[in-house]
């Protein structure tokens, strides 16, 4: 628990006691405070993601509401930036599938120019929510101890078989399994909005996976 004291002025609380007194109470002064210091951060990291900058406004005011109505969740176990920065990217993925599914531009009068525009725009949306799934995965497993990373990248970044992890570890090739299970089920457990179809593929190289 982050120590305060009833004469603390509030803009004088840590980020975390202003986000804890926000999830018991819904204090907007608190989430006025948070927002005045990370909006210009938000706004910077969205914008990088999705290199427009009226969706990056758009996209951060959904990060604050996300905050606003999720601050309960946060049981500092990590400092809140970091717990931020992993919402920020939760946010921005889940909203760029929202909008890759309700999109409809118009049509152009050739259908081949059509073809061809479907195909850029697809494989351009393919290729950034790929980067921030592994960005977001990374995030995830700097949470986890070295020895089961190390064993997740070997084999889903670096495609190692596992009989070869095997003998790396001087390990049966079933203790690989069961221990390459176990650190996926504990990545997993560590983000409840993971989109349900995320695989631990998006571990592979953003870049080789979109070409």
């Amino acid at each position: 628990m982050t120590a305060r004291t009833p004469h603390t002025p509030v803009h004088d609380l840590s980020d975390e006691a202003l986000v804890q007194r926000m999830g018991e109470t819904g204090d907007r002064t608190c989430f006025g405070i948070i927002y005045e210091r990370y909006q210009g951060r938000v706004l910077s990291r969205t914008w990088h993601m999705v290199g427009d900058r009226a969706e990056a406004q758009d996209l951060t005011q959904e990060v604050f509401l996300r905050l606003f109505k999720n601050a309960a969740k946060y049981k500092q176990q990590s400092a809140f930036a970091a717990w931020f920065k992993v919402l920020t990217y939760n946010v921005v993925i889940d909203e760029l599938r929202k909008r890759q599914r309700m999109q409809m531009d118009p049509l152009p009068d050739d259908p081949s120019t059509l073809s061809m525009m479907e195909e850029s725009d697809q494989t351009i949306r393919e290729k950034r929510t790929f980067e921030l799934l592994y960005e977001r995965l990374m995030h995830l497993l700097d949470r986890i101890n070295q020895e089961e990373k190390e064993l997740l990248l070997m084999k889903y970044r670096d495609d190692i078989p596992v009989k070869t992890i095997a003998t790396r570890m001087r390990l049966g090739e079933s203790a690989v399994k069961m221990r390459l299970r176990r650190s996926r089920l504990k990545v997993l457990a560590l983000d409840k909005e993971l989109p349900t179809d995320i695989e631990l593929r998006h571990l592979a190289s953003p870049v080789n996976a979109a070409s």
